[in-house]
């Protein structure tokens, strides 16, 4: 499955880079809608928590690699990542952002702007 979704736009080249996923409480991401509704589409776990994307924009300019949002990274604590139900672990030790950019042939140095 790919991680990513390319477009050009001009003279640009723009990557959405899934990272990993997320779960938030539901409640708080549809606001007012009723849990009957989104949940329909959208089935939340035991903690009522839905799953989300996580992704961050590369941008192929004339000047370099632009990242837009350089991800959660590897650093956070077992707690924290139960609580927000992240999964974001790469292959071979790396994070889900370094597969992303090797799936477009790039790597975390050729950045140029973050």
């Amino acid at each position: 499955m790919s991680r990513v979704t390319t477009m050009k736009i001009g003279r640009l080249t723009v990557h959405a880079l899934e990272t990993g996923i997320q779960r938030l409480d539901g409640g708080a991401m549809f606001g007012v809608v009723p849990k009957p509704l989104w949940e329909r589409r959208i089935p939340a776990d035991a903690r009522n928590r839905i799953r989300m994307a996580m992704r961050v924009l590369l941008v192929e300019h004339p000047d370099g690699l632009v990242l837009v949002d350089c991800g959660l990274g590897n650093k956070e604590h077992d707690k924290f990542l139960n609580i927000y139900g992240i999964e974001n672990a790469g292959t071979h030790g790396r994070t889900g952002l370094e597969d992303a950019l090797a799936e477009v042939g790039h790597q975390p140095a050729d950045i140029t702007v973050m």
